[in-house]
């Protein structure tokens, strides 16, 4: 089976790691960790950075830090990881769901910023597999209304918006260091903001809210969001190569571009658009109005030829979790949910050979032929 995530991890990344075992910086506030927040706020230069258990932990004390109560009003894309809102439900806000484009599969800003007025507590743009949402819209309604702007970054470190990276430009950004993501802790997430005081408030609500005082004097109830010592080590040797990494992920989108071009069933992410360049964090494909077959049916074709694949993210308001009461739809969210039934996408993680995408891609072709036939 060719994997749809194959994580590369290198000789200098194993070294790294013996040499955090052997010091034991495994745990806690240690060198590592205060490494990897260094090194993110040096390469996005950003001001201060606080790293975390996960990218769905790191939005999650983002929310809290924010002091979200139930009925607040927060802006959110439909298509879009369970994790990215999971937080806000449980406490209760009243999601605005806003559609995607149709053309980079991101919320549509302008709408988003159309709904944007002093009432909305919360945006919250997620950056879809590898492409920035256009910025823009979002941050100069935000501005204007004093909405605060937590970019979901978790799929785009390494990707930028007008120069900028993304996860820089609204009041706070959030990363994931998965072992799919360009840059990979195994597990692992980060916060970054130009926002000193709300840095040190999401740094205390990770770290089980430790009295400075006095450290097992608590005044509030915190979490355990603390990424591991291993984790961190690992995250910041990869990222001290990302720009190797990000052409590497580059590539992969191309071969498959180049290797599918004229491919009668598929739509494509764009390359790039007026404010963005695509890093392809992963390969997808939307399957054409006119193709005989869904996403489910091509995603079990695949498998029983040795192809591992995942559909895209099921849409927020199609989700089985009773969310009726909290949700409201700012249009039919058609284009998320045409996403949902026909889109997947193949293997194209770092350590994937370019054999194997080749594999991939005879295999997507032979199957138009068999198909035919039929």
């Amino acid at each position: 089976m060719i994997p749809v995530n194959r994580p590369n991890i290198t000789e200098t990344d194993r070294k790294v790691l013996s040499d955090t075992l052997l010091e034991t910086f495994i745990s806690g506030e240690s060198p590592p960790v205060k490494s990897l927040q260094r090194n993110l706020e040096a390469t996005l230069n950003v001001k201060h950075a606080a790293a975390f258990s996960s990218g769905t932990t790191a939005i999650d004390l983002c929310v809290e830090a924010l002091g979200i109560k139930p009925g607040d009003i927060c802006i959110v894309p439909t298509f879009t990881i369970i994790s990215t809102v999971s937080s806000l439900l449980r406490k209760g806000a009243k999601l605005l769901l806003v559609d995607s484009d149709p053309f980079t599969w991101n919320m549509d800003s302008s709408e988003a910023s159309r709904w944007i007025d002093k009432s909305v507590k919360l945006i919250l743009p997620v950056h879809i597999y590898g492409l920035s949402v256009d910025m823009d819209p979002i941050i100069q309604r935000a501005s204007e209304t004093n909405t605060f702007v937590l970019e979901d970054a978790a799929e785009a470190l390494g990707v930028r918006y007008k120069g900028k990276h993304c996860g820089t430009l609204g009041d706070a950004g959030v990363f994931s260091f998965y072992a799919n993501k360009i840059v990979t802790g195994g597990e692992g997430g980060a916060v970054v903001s130009n926002s000193e005081k709300f840095i040190d408030r999401v740094s205390y609500l990770r770290n089980l809210c430790f009295s400075p005082e006095e450290r097992f004097v608590h005044k509030e109830l915190g979490w355990n969001g603390r990424i591991s010592g291993l984790a961190a080590s690992l995250a910041s040797s990869q990222l001290s190569r990302l720009d190797v990494l990000v052409t590497e992920k580059k590539a992969i989108g191309r071969q498959y571009l180049d290797g599918l071009a004229g491919h009668p069933w598929f739509d494509f992410q764009p390359i790039e658009t007026d404010y963005s360049s695509n890093l392809f964090w992963v390969f997808g494909a939307v399957l054409k109005n006119t193709v005989p077959i869904n996403a489910k049916e091509l995603q079990e074709l695949l498998k029983n030829r040795g192809v591992e694949t995942r559909r895209f993210f099921c849409p927020i308001h199609l989700q089985p979790i009773n969310l009726e009461k909290q949700l409201e739809f700012t249009s039919d969210l058609r284009n998320s949910e045409v996403l949902w039934n026909r889109g997947l996408y193949f293997p194209s993680g770092l350590g994937n050979t370019k054999e194997e995408i080749e594999t991939v891609i005879d295999i997507l072709w032979s199957l138009v032929s068999q198909l035919n036939k039929k």
